[in-house]
């Protein structure tokens, strides 16, 4: 007599539902690690970028007699020396041959393009040139478009006068030295800690660009020069530089959206004028890269709250205020 066919028994529904919460325990586990493998690349491909816009400054200072760009990237005459397609660091790359800045951005920004793509500020009074949304569009199709943003001495070096009431205004090309140059990036400080570009502080929904119908966040374009700071012997001038529109784009914190900026972004990378690129945490949290009230030298100045002691903040043209 033949042995009876031994049948595998199935599972029970109870035991299935065990294999389905493992599998979820699972996934819920391997998640924020493939996602933080996936910011850790896109912070390594941002900070390759800013390298190349790095060499890319240097090649045009081995160029043109020294200087790293022709300026501020702005379509205001008041603001640069010419168009957005004909002048300042942006088009200086395109122009020259240097690289493509619009193909090198951040791809962890929430801010994909820069304020000054938005058609207002293009088309605002006192233009070097009106651009139509189509010639816009195009231009961004061209390269010239970025998410970092320009430190203010690689667009001015420094301020012709300290006094706040002979310079309104340090970001108007008339109160500065102009470009940047390799014989003055040193002239106050090792060069290795003069900012040139940095990730563009991004507040989600303003400062809208329309790229291919869509319209996306722009990032800060220049930071804004030295805020007011007392002499130790008294008097009011222009101090330390403000790095408010370098910011946070890597790296979400987990915690809410912080509503000043919409995201919850922590960490930036600047790029300095000997090429190398570093990070930068934002330790209170409060989506940029700020700065506090201080007595320091004797000088009644700001001290940055992530940034002090490794990006350089005083007079590059000027001496007395040097750290």
């Amino acid at each position: 007599m033949g042995h009876g066919i031994r049948r595998r028994a199935a599972f029970t529904l109870i035991e299935l539902l065990v294999v389905v919460a493992i599998i979820a325990l699972l996934i819920s586990l391997l998640l924020p690690a493939l996602s933080g493998a996936r910011e850790a690349g896109r912070s390594v491909r941002c900070a390759s970028n800013q390298r190349q816009l790095g060499v890319a400054s240097l090649a045009h200072a081995h160029d043109h007699k020294g200087d790293y760009c022709t300026g501020a990237w702005d379509n205001r005459v008041e603001y640069s020396f010419g168009s957005i397609t004909d002048s300042g660091w942006v088009a200086d790359f395109v122009n020259g041959g240097y690289c493509l800045p619009g193909r090198m951005l951040c791809s962890s920004s929430p801010a994909q393009s820069s304020e000054n793509l938005s058609f207002a500020r293009v088309n605002a009074s006192g233009v070097w040139r009106a651009y139509s949304p189509t010639e816009i569009q195009q231009a961004i199709h061209d390269g010239y478009n970025t998410n970092y943003c320009q430190a203010w001495y690689m667009a001015h070096t420094d301020v012709k006068s300290l006094s706040p009431a002979a310079t309104p205004n340090p970001k108007k090309k008339q109160y500065t030295l102009g470009p940047l140059n390799d014989k003055s990036r040193g002239g106050a400080s090792s060069i290795a800690a003069v900012p040139l570009f940095g990730d563009g502080s991004a507040f989600v929904g303003q400062d809208m660009v329309v790229n291919d119908g869509e319209l996306i966040t722009g990032a800060k374009a220049l930071t804004d020069g030295p805020d007011l700071a007392v002499r130790p012997a008294g008097g009011t001038v222009l101090g330390r530089q403000n790095y408010t529109d370098f910011g946070p784009v890597h790296v979400g914190s987990g915690h809410s959206i912080i509503a000043s900026v919409g995201h919850d972004r922590t960490v930036g990378q600047i790029t300095f004028a000997d090429g190398h690129v570093a990070a930068f945490r934002d330790l209170n949290h409060d989506g940029i890269f700020g700065s506090h009230s201080a007595v320091e030298n004797g000088w009644g100045t700001t001290q940055y709250d992530e940034l002090e002691g490794k990006v350089y903040g005083g007079w590059l043209a000027h001496a007395g205020l040097n750290w």
